[in-house]
């Protein structure tokens, strides 16, 4: 594992900090250019971004205090290192989601629903990515195991292998990725036919996602406080959401197929 990327001024850049922040830049970057595709004003979506991208470290950096409660409370010096941690990616998400959500109720050029369907897929991209941050600094571990993709991590005895959970997260983003640019090739030709959006990319990336980590959450390594916590506030709001996302998802296909047969 390489958890230091460099030393300067006496001040350590991190691996993890540095992959995750190039994730999230390319995601943005990626997002801006999507904009035109859904036929969204730029700078009202761009000013929306911006406040949600902040909302969204806001909410991950919270998760990460909440989660490792116990430690912050123990030495609350810890608050201010800001190398102490990482962040979490369901604050994140909840973060941004929130934010833009309540931005867009109160703008009349920038669509929620159009706004979720560009973000979907830079998001699952900033995890493909972002991902091999935690591996690399040996972060988000698995359980051990002697599967055959499993890898032994320096801070571990000798023959000790884990499941590479941060790996399989990747790999899965990246999958889902190609499925929600698969789907948009599918859906956006019959968007463009009506004024009124009907969102299939955003309910279909939640659902996806959703299930990414409930399917790995067998094999990821926890302490048992972090358990009980992440266990509490993530799966409970995946459990939680899906029915809803599920709704929206099966509202807008049928949307779609009338509008299909109509033509």
């Amino acid at each position: 594992m390489y958890p230091t990327l460099f030393h300067i001024f006496g001040f350590r850049v991190d691996t993890y900090s540095v992959i995750w922040f190039i994730a999230l830049s390319l995601a943005i970057i990626w997002s801006i250019h999507r904009l035109e595709k859904y036929q969204l004003d730029e700078y009202e979506s761009r000013k929306i971004m911006a406040v949600s991208f902040f909302f969204m470290l806001f909410g991950a950096k919270s998760f990460e205090y909440i989660i490792h409660w116990d430690s912050y409370v123990n030495n609350p010096s810890l608050f201010l290192d800001i190398n102490r941690g990482g962040v979490h990616e369901f604050g994140a998400v909840s973060g941004a989601f929130l934010s833009a959500l309540i931005m867009c109720m109160f703008s009349r050029k920038v669509s929620f629903a159009k706004l979720c369907d560009v973000a979907s897929p830079p998001a699952m991209l900033a995890i493909t990515v972002g991902r091999w941050g935690c591996f690399l600094n040996g972060c988000c571990i698995g359980i051990k195991s002697d599967f055959f993709m499993a890898v032994h991590f320096p801070f571990d005895k000798a023959g000790v292998f884990r499941h590479p959970v941060q790996i399989y997260y990747s790999v899965i983003a990246f999958v889902i990725v190609g499925v929600l640019l698969l789907v948009e090739r599918k859906v956006i030709p019959l968007q463009r036919r009506q004024k009124k959006h009907y969102s299939v990319v955003a309910p279909l990336a939640v659902i996806l996602y959703s299930f990414m980590r409930l399917a790995i959450v067998p094999v990821r390594n926890y302490r048992p406080f972090m358990w009980i916590m992440t266990h509490q506030l993530t799966y409970r709001g995946i459990l939680f959401e899906l029915p809803f996302m599920f709704v929206w998802l099966a509202y807008s296909l049928i949307k779609l197929k009338t509008l299909s047969q109509d033509k």
